[in-house]
């Protein structure tokens, strides 16, 4: 644990611990359909003759007999003709990643899709990362899945985010995994930073919205908190916590516009307004402690909400 010491009163670090829920089906098969400028098919069939569901790594294809005429039912049952009507396998998923503070390596330079780093070591392809330009209450961030390593060269997917320039001064590299996240050591003089964020894919006509609420304010075992911004920007020694999204187009919160508070109701902090495939977005948790704040362990729950819009 690390510590700071402010009017003679003790600081720990802060843990903020995250909850996610996923309010879709979860369906590992993923499909194709076809479609024109004006309609879709969602399923296509196949007379008798096949293996009744046949698939292959990309698709998959449900067989019809179309040998009983009209429809056959019972008190439990309905057959309508033609022997299966049409299913459609949806996918949702929706995962959250932390950043980890103790990951954190200086980062030296980037690219479109790579990040130059001092030491590679601590990183796996398939981790995902952010990388942070001028670490404070300015910085600039982007995350991205790592596809391939030649040290000390981290090649992502893509990059999501803020395009940063790296210069080598204060610009780092977190990985980012699990779901308690460690604000780190506090100081009257700095913005204390962390990135929370997510991979969507939904595929849904409409598209999605993530939502996020606390369980309470940012406080200590006394129930002493920290303020929540209300002036749009968390400012060193101001003793105010919020959080901006990396969505610049929401519709229904300031999240994609300044730093904001986090209640206790639901509010927005992503969303697509059509089929998603491995959407990313994040949010940046920021933290300025006063000269007076009390101090203790500051801690609450966040909650994440993926919400498919049907």
């Amino acid at each position: 644990m690390l510590y700071y010491h402010c009017m003679q009163r003790s600081w720990r670090l802060i843990s903020v611990f995250l909850a996610v829920i996923l309010l879709a089906f979860d369906v590992p098969h993923v499909l194709a359909a076809m479609t024109s400028t004006n309609y879709q098919i969602n399923w296509d069939t196949v007379g008798v003759g096949g293996t009744d569901t046949s698939s292959s790594a990309t698709y998959k294809l449900r067989d019809s007999l179309n040998y009983i005429s009209g429809n056959s039912s019972s008190t439990d049952y309905q057959l309508n003709s033609g022997y299966r009507a049409g299913v459609y396998d949806q996918v949702a998923n929706f995962q959250v990643y932390s950043q980890v503070r103790s990951s954190a390596v200086a980062a030296l330079s980037a690219t479109t899709t790579t990040v130059t780093v001092t030491d590679a070591t601590g990183f796996s392809v398939g981790d995902y990362i952010a990388v942070i330009q001028n670490e404070g209450t300015g910085q600039a961030s982007e995350t991205g899945k790592i596809t391939a390593i030649s040290s000390p060269t981290i090649t992502v997917d893509a990059f999501n985010g803020a395009a940063v320039t790296i210069d080598g001064s204060n610009d780092l590299v977190y990985k980012l995994s699990g779901n308690a996240l460690d604000l780190g050591e506090l100081s009257s003089v700095a913005v204390t930073t962390a990135v929370i964020g997510w991979d969507v894919t939904a595929d849904v006509a409409q598209g999605y919205s993530v939502y996020v609420m606390e369980d309470h304010d940012l406080e200590n075992a006394d129930n002493i908190a920290i303020s929540d911004v209300n002036d749009g920007t968390v400012t060193t020694g101001a003793g105010e916590y919020g959080a901006i999204s990396s969505d610049t187009s929401l519709a229904s919160s300031t999240f994609d516009t300044q730093d904001t508070a986090i209640t206790s109701s639901l509010q927005q902090v992503a969303s697509r307004s059509s089929y998603s495939f491995s959407n990313r977005d994040f949010l940046t948790l920021k933290v300025a402690s006063g000269a007076g704040q009390f101090g203790g362990t500051y801690g609450q729950t966040l909650t994440l909400i993926y919400v498919g819009d049907y």
